[in-house]
């Protein structure tokens, strides 16, 4: 009786260990799985990560790029209206040097209304702006230096400006 007892006893620890070892067993593989699969997305994490600093990176490349051109053009408008000024001093020589300015001024207030827009729409309204009023300023001054004419100033020009005014 005491040896059956025993078997039956060792038995039940025998059953519970196994029971416990396939547990464990189980639960081993089953932590493998989890570091396997945890390991797999921090990998996907990371290469999505790379990919993003790499797209982000051209990215401001481009945009740096854009800006620095568009910066350049800017400058090339303002050279450019500073000519005109010169042309339109040539042309009217007895007119007051003020309304030069006054003609630059506006022309500049065109350019910076371009580049300061919040939206292409208005952006595309101040270039429909600027050329018309570039368009009066050469007529105004290619009329009086191609024919010669003495004009004092260059009134439909100003008419122009006071019109948009």
């Amino acid at each position: 009786m005491p040896f059956q007892f025993f078997h039956k006893f060792s038995d039940l620890i025998n059953l519970a260990l196994g029971r416990n070892f396939e547990a464990r067993k189980k639960s081993l593989r089953e932590n493998a799985q989890l570091k396997q699969q945890k390991a797999m997305a921090n990998a996907q994490i990371a290469y999505e990560l790379e990919l993003m600093k790499i797209r982000f990176s051209e990215q401001l490349l481009r945009t740096k790029a854009r800006e620095t051109s568009t910066t350049q053009d800017y400058k090339e408008f303002l050279d450019m209206i500073d000519e005109m000024k010169a042309q339109i001093i040539e042309a009217y020589p007895d007119m007051p040097k003020v309304m030069a300015l006054v003609i630059h001024q506006h022309a500049k207030r065109l350019i910076d209304d371009i580049w300061n827009s919040p939206d292409e729409q208005l952006q595309s309204q101040c270039r429909v702006k600027l050329a018309q009023f570039i368009k009066v300023v050469y007529d105004d001054t290619a009329a009086v230096l191609v024919n010669e004419q003495h004009a004092k100033i260059p009134t439909r020009t100003l008419y122009h400006i006071e019109k948009l005014e």
